[in-house]
């Protein structure tokens, strides 16, 4: 089984007890956990989950703290934002017009050999990705 890249929505969703695919998103993981599947993500997630679980919450140290435990170098393999990869991302992004954050996660991604995984409806139309339900479902126990 190969690896997946998990957009920020999935983490900060699995973060957010209130968030309608709270439930969804901790399944996803904690299958991806209890199987080994590889885990990456772009270096700048850690920043971009941060800051939305700080002004969702209004405590940016709590905010810190779940990222850091969540997004951990041991648990993900965080691909350096470096020239080459932000080359990459702006001719995926302004080819399939995705937003620059988005681009990111669909290029790492395919330089990874992973299935890109996210809630975010873009990325899911025309970045490649599959939501964590229908993961969990192409990928079952």
């Amino acid at each position: 089984m190969s690896g997946v890249t998990v957009d920020a929505s999935v983490w900060v969703a699995a973060a957010e007890l209130s968030d309608s695919y709270c439930a969804q998103s901790r399944a996803f993981l904690a299958a991806v956990v209890r199987r080994g599947v590889r885990v990456s993500a772009p270096a700048f997630a850690r920043l971009e989950v941060a800051c939305a679980l700080a002004r969702r919450r209004r405590d940016a140290a709590m905010a810190r703290r779940l990222t850091d435990s969540a997004l951990a170098p041991n648990r993900v393999v965080q691909a350096p934002v470096d020239s080459s990869l932000l080359g990459r991302a702006l001719l995926a992004g302004t080819s399939s017009f995705l937003r620059g954050a988005d681009a990111l996660y669909a290029v790492t991604a395919q330089l990874d050999g992973s299935q890109l995984v996210s809630w975010d409806n873009e990325l899911i139309q025309r970045g490649g990705a599959i939501t964590p339900t229908d993961w969990l479902a192409a990928n079952p126990d």
